[in-house]
């Protein structure tokens, strides 16, 4: 019987990868993002001291490129990646991640398949080397988003040397609610994290606390006083930009917020501001404009967990819907395959999709508990997330992902969810504007 995608996914070899192949892909990497992006390291660490050990690499994520970034400062040791599993569906990764013996990991949901792929690597090769990214998914605001549940759990399981890298401007050079690049300065920064013998002493939610606070990031307020270009050939530093900031912070309006060219403005009340090319904000006249575009979308976060602090709080909207071939992949630069439409609607009780699939009535619920957040594919047009172990993704009629990803963690925050903001994060600061 032909086996499907799926199977094969979790059936694939999981090693070291090649030498040879490792350092090609390296070179690759180094023409197209090295120089490019004028990037720098600071290694406070010693490889060598590490190079017969088995070790764990964690990572702030940024942007897709990060995997770059990693092997660069980690001098081509050969790393087995973590990766989205979804994204093993996507014709264009095939081959590299099958090169690169990447593992799979289904986003925000428990899954055998990366446990053992993990564990193939540390106790079962010779000076094994895993890295992932314990946030889960590329940051969307621009600043470090806390690590997925389980991180400290499974850190202090394995029991190895942790380095932990963080990146700096890598969100600059990728924003998320644009698809091409702006290339300008990235740093990249080394650090041992935890040995052996501190993880026997540390419990998981202590170890858990400490990848956050090694690996936060926030590459607006780094470039803030460093004013290094991003430079987008032409000049359309704020196009799409209404993919992250949707909510007008002068009216309150929502889904009137429009990124054209290099300007972001309200649709409903003309309130809007310019960005440069160091990301700089400069307000229109008369506008109300946050101290850039991070402040203004961590003012989104704080309005919407008042929002859903009322019990009758709900979103509804017409979406298409998409999954993954059962055979065969996603070609191109798709993301899923379109399968039907309808219907979606969240509420204090989960997420509920109601329209049709391949031609036919279709319905699924997501219960609250077991939905911590939804994540916006390569920008912010879209969404997926996981159904009885089945990837989904939905594209809304409005460009509103932001908004449904913000509504959905907030929900299950206020209803006593495990995962948490960071303890620092404070819900009632105020909106800090430019002057």
């Amino acid at each position: 019987m032909k086996k499907t995608t799926d199977q094969l996914v979790k059936e694939s070899k999981i090693k070291k990868p090649n030498a040879f192949i490792y350092a090609a892909l390296s070179q690759i990497a180094k023409v197209l993002y090295y120089r490019r992006c004028k990037v720098e390291l600071t290694r406070n660490v010693n490889l060598k001291d590490y190079r017969d050990k088995p070790v764990i690499v964690v990572s702030n994520h940024a942007s897709r490129f990060d995997y770059a970034f990693v092997n660069y400062i980690m001098k081509r040791r050969r790393m087995n990646f973590v990766a989205a599993e979804n994204e093993f569906h996507r014709t264009k990764f095939k081959l590299v991640f099958k090169l690169g013996r990447v593992i799979p990991k289904r986003q925000y949901v428990s899954d055998l398949t990366t446990i053992k792929g993990i564990t193939k690597i540390l106790k079962h090769e010779k000076n094994g080397c895993v890295c992932f990214f314990p946030c889960g998914l590329s940051t969307v605001g621009g600043a470090q988003q806390p690590s997925m549940l389980g991180t400290g759990k499974l850190i202090k399981h394995f029991g190895v040397h942790v380095l932990a890298i963080r990146i700096h401007g890598p969100y600059l050079v990728c924003p998320k609610f644009d698809v091409k690049e702006r290339y300008g300065k990235v740093t990249v920064e080394l650090d041992e994290l935890f040995n052996p013998e501190q993880l026997k002493e540390l419990t998981a939610d202590e170890i858990q606390r400490k990848v956050d606070e090694a690996i936060f990031t926030d590459d607006y307020e780094w470039n803030e006083t460093r004013q290094h270009s991003y430079n987008r050939k032409d000049g359309k530093y704020a196009q799409n930009m209404e993919q992250i900031l949707y909510k007008c912070p002068k009216c309150g309006t929502e889904l009137q917020m429009e990124g054209v060219d290099d300007v972001i403005r309200c649709k409903h009340c003309g309130n809007g501001a310019k960005l440069d090319d160091k990301y700089n904000l400069t307000p229109l006249e008369g506008s109300v404009i946050p101290k850039n575009p991070r402040v203004w979308f961590d003012w989104q976060r704080r309005e919407m967990r008042k929002a859903v602090t009322d019990p009758n709080f709900s979103i509804d909207e017409h979406v298409t819907l998409g999954t993954m071939p059962k055979y065969g992949y996603v070609k191109n630069n798709q993301t899923s395959y379109p399968v039907g439409e309808g219907m979606l609607h969240l509420d204090h009780n989960g997420l509920t999709y109601k329209g049709t699939r391949d031609g036919k009535p279709w319905e699924v619920f997501i219960k609250r508990d077991i939905l911590n957040t939804v994540v916006l594919e390569v920008d912010g047009s879209c969404f997926n997330t996981y159904a009885s172990g089945e990837f989904l993704l939905f594209t809304p009629d409005h460009v509103s992902s932001t908004r449904w990803q913000l509504a959905v963690e907030e929900i299950y925050r206020v209803n006593g969810g495990k995962w948490q903001n960071y303890p620092w994060f404070d819900y009632d600061a105020p909106l800090e504007l430019i002057k």
